[in-house]
């Protein structure tokens, strides 16, 4: 299954401007040119970072968008796997947003980390494995050959995904241990148990029968308790009966029919009666007042001297003294009506009165004490006799309850021991059971610890694995070399051999020259990154090979760029100097902080 990578666009990511646009499908070899600084070696870095936002070489995120640009980092990629066309967009502001479409339709997740995960799965690679497959250094897996034989078998280890065994290896290597203290700890309970079974064997397990206690003084202890109280108290009792019984009198002596009897109505207010009286009694006033100067008028006025019509004068004295008769015959109405409502409302008080001092005195009366006063010698007599009856009963029933609690200390003895032994008996069954189980798992476990191990399942596929790459490694070395050098791989215990020959003969190789080192070096690396391609789920068709010429000479790389055009890949040369004439060529440059791609 293919994922051809097509189109990567790019905006202010690392040192680039805007408007970078790289067809990965134009040429099969493609030389990527340019100074140290300007970026060369940032375009897989990008990639990543769009595919997973992670990069191989551990930039912080802070560091990733071009301080100097002045918009947005941003980027996209479009890809095609199984007909299918993808594109994913990344925008980096203040944080991550991503967008994931197939064939035009958003298919990205609710979250960022989300819509990246749903990467993983359409490549079939995690990030480390599609780092590994798209991006080879002289400084990364390069190191594979001059590693020590134990750092080579874990490189391999890492490379052909194989953490999980050792993983699990660990798993089971601490399972296994727990286990086996577990079954130290199974094994001292069990002896526990067999010791306490042994030491703890009944002869004799016949009960005592227990005696029935069906004597109760709970009553007469009651009645004594009662009478103790009265004959402590008689003094005031019989004071409390006096008082009650004269209570009890002066209740009889109320005619409570009588006071229910008064005929009243409801306390009324005369408020309104009293105001009007008030201003009644102002107005007669007055016109009293007026009427005595009217009188007292002889036939002048004393002010003006004018003569005073004598029929005039007795029209307004009649018409005073009419007003005046009218206000007092209302007066004595209001006059009565207060008095009367003042003497409903003091009946009606005093009704209210009686009534209450009826319940007052009725709540007074104890209906539970007795009218007859308390006898003293009668009380002690009984008490006398109560006493007796509690003791005698008192003296059978300890008699009783000391039988009782022997037999019962006997017969619990027995009961517990039984109990325990029953139950020590299914603990030991339980804890053999157990034991068993327990020794059977250890044993699967040391099985499955031993073939997750190092020289198990790890060894077994490595030994297969190295075979492929040993053969792939010849195939390329053969080109690269002209037939001269061969590789062989050697798994044995934790540890990867390396055996060079030069025209048959085994070397070192710290022996070989630079130029013979970078052949057998870069042989290495194409057959690593083709044996990647094979084991992984899905095979990408970009290659980046960062620096990997600069080690070769001038017939190498000429060898290399013969070897690349045979692959089905879309490869990428990166390089500051060398340039193959027949190659396709894009020229990092850098003006004003910014770079951008030249196709040359």
């Amino acid at each position: 299954m293919t994922t051809l990578l097509h189109t990567l666009e790019w905006d202010y990511y690392f040192s680039y401007g805007a408007g970078n646009k790289l067809d990965f499908t134009q040429d099969t070899v493609t030389q990527i040119l340019g100074v140290n600084g300007n970026g060369k070696s940032s375009i897989p870095l990008i990639l990543e970072e769009i595919c997973f936002n992670k990069n191989s070489k551990g930039i912080s995120k802070g560091d990733i968008p071009n301080r100097y640009g002045p918009g947005t980092t941003w980027g996209k990629l479009t890809f095609y796997k199984d007909g299918d066309e993808y594109t994913i967009e990344v925008d980096r502001k203040s944080s991550v947003k991503v967008k994931l479409h197939k064939n035009g339709a958003d298919i990205s997740s609710h979250t960022a980390t989300g819509t990246f995960k749903l990467m993983e799965d359409l490549f079939g690679n995690d990030f480390k494995t599609f780092s590994q497959l798209i991006y080879q250094s002289t400084n990364s897996s390069l190191q594979f050959l001059t590693a020590t034989d134990t750092n080579r078998k874990k490189f391999l280890i890492d490379l052909l995904q194989l953490e999980e065994y050792v993983r699990l290896f660990e798993v089971f290597k601490a399972a296994s241990k727990d286990l086996s203290s577990s079954i130290t700890k199974s094994q001292g309970q069990v002896s526990t148990v067999e010791d306490w079974l042994k030491s703890n064997r009944l002869t004799d397990v016949s009960a005592i029968p227990l005696l029935e206690t069906n004597i109760d003084v709970f009553e007469e202890e009651k009645a004594a308790a009662g009478l103790t109280a009265e004959i402590a108290n008689i003094k005031k009792t019989n004071t409390r009966v006096a008082q009650n019984n004269k209570y009890r009198e002066m209740l009889k002596n109320v005619d409570i029919d009588s006071i229910h009897a008064i005929e009243v109505e409801e306390p009324a207010s005369y408020d309104t009666e009293q105001s009007e009286l008030g201003g009644l009694q102002s107005d007669l006033r007055r016109h009293q007042s007026q009427l005595s100067k009217l009188t007292g008028l002889g036939d002048s006025c004393p002010t003006c001297e004018q003569s005073i019509d004598a029929e005039f004068k007795l029209n307004l004295i009649k018409v005073e003294e009419d007003a005046i008769a009218s206000m007092k015959l209302r007066i004595d109405e209001l006059n009565k009506l207060i008095i009367s409502i003042k003497e409903n409302n003091k009946n009606h008080a005093y009704k209210m009165q009686q009534i209450k001092e009826f319940e007052e005195l009725y709540r007074s009366v104890d209906q539970d004490l007795p009218e007859e006063l308390l006898d003293k010698a009668d009380l002690e007599a009984e008490l006398s006799n109560l006493a007796i009856k509690i003791s005698n009963a008192r003296h059978e029933l300890k008699k009783i309850q000391e039988h009782n609690d022997k037999a019962n200390r006997h017969n619990s003895r027995i009961q517990v021991i039984q109990e325990q032994a029953e139950g020590f008996e299914k603990q030991l069954e339980t804890l053999s059971k157990e034991l068993d189980e327990q020794n059977e798992l250890l044993g699967q476990l040391e099985l499955l610890k031993k073939s997750f191990s190092t020289q198990g399942l790890i060894a077994y596929k490595i030994e297969n694995m190295v075979k492929d790459l040993e053969d792939l490694t010849n195939e390329y070395l053969a080109e690269l070399s002209d037939g001269r050098f061969t590789i062989e791989f050697s798994v044995a215990s934790d540890k990867l051999n390396v055996i060079i020959t030069d025209n048959g003969k085994p070397i070192n190789i710290t022996a070989l020259s630079s130029g013979e080192l970078a052949r057998v070096n870069t042989s290495t690396l194409l057959a690593l990154r083709k044996l990647m391609n094979s084991i992984s789920k899905s095979e990408i068709n970009v290659l980046f090979l960062d620096e990997v010429i600069s080690v070769l000479d001038d017939q190498g790389k000429e060898k290399l760029v013969e070897v690349l055009l045979k692959e089905d890949l879309n490869t990428y040369v990166v390089s500051h100097s060398w340039s193959h004439p027949l190659l396709a060529k894009l020229e990092i440059v850098k003006e004003d902080n910014m770079s951008r791609i030249e196709h040359a």
